[in-house]
């Protein structure tokens, strides 16, 4: 009775492994899952500087219609050494990649020149209305900001986001 226990044992264990080992879901050149998910967009963006803390002043700001990323930075923060930090939607992949080691970033391309009015900061945070204000005129954005593209989890969609960097004026 045992050794027919043992072997009812195995034989389960073997389909549950043949059938986890199925090629439902295929994985693409990366090594991840390639899934049914057409969701792409960015949910988040942060910048870490050399010693690892952020340079990002409140929240960054994400259209994702417009499909740009807005970091507001403290004044004067380097720019030249940053390691971005970019949250996307599940299963969703990031080109060009990100290197786990040695990432740093020039993002002094990415700097916005803008004229701030009365109304677009606010205890020290960017308000909606700079953030819409931003978005709403493409053409001010430099030619030289960061674009990275977003591929959502079965590869089909592809869209490209611009990352701005906005430095908080002297207080």
């Amino acid at each position: 009775m045992k050794e027919y226990s043992i072997k009812i044992i195995c034989l389960s264990l073997l389909l549950f492994f043949a059938g986890a080992c199925s090629n439902d879901f295929p994985i693409d050149e990366d090594g991840l899952l390639i899934t049914d998910r057409e969701e792409c967009y960015v949910s988040n963006f942060d910048l870490l500087h050399t010693d690892g803390q952020t340079i990002r002043v409140g929240n960054a700001y994400v259209d994702t219609l417009a499909q740009v990323a807005i970091a507001y930075v403290r004044f004067g923060a380097p720019l030249t050494t940053l390691w971005p930090r970019i949250s996307l939607c599940e299963d969703a992949k990031l080109t060009p990649k990100i290197p786990s080691y040695n990432g740093w970033t020039d993002f002094s391309g990415s700097k916005m020149v803008i004229d701030f009015v009365e109304g677009d900061w606010s205890s020290g945070s960017a308000t909606n209305q700079l953030s819409e204000r931003i978005v709403a005129n493409p053409s001010s954005f430099p030619s030289s900001a960061k674009r990275y593209t977003v591929i959502s989890g079965n590869r089909k969609i592809k869209k490209e986001y611009t990352f701005l960097i906005v430095e908080r004026p002297l207080q």
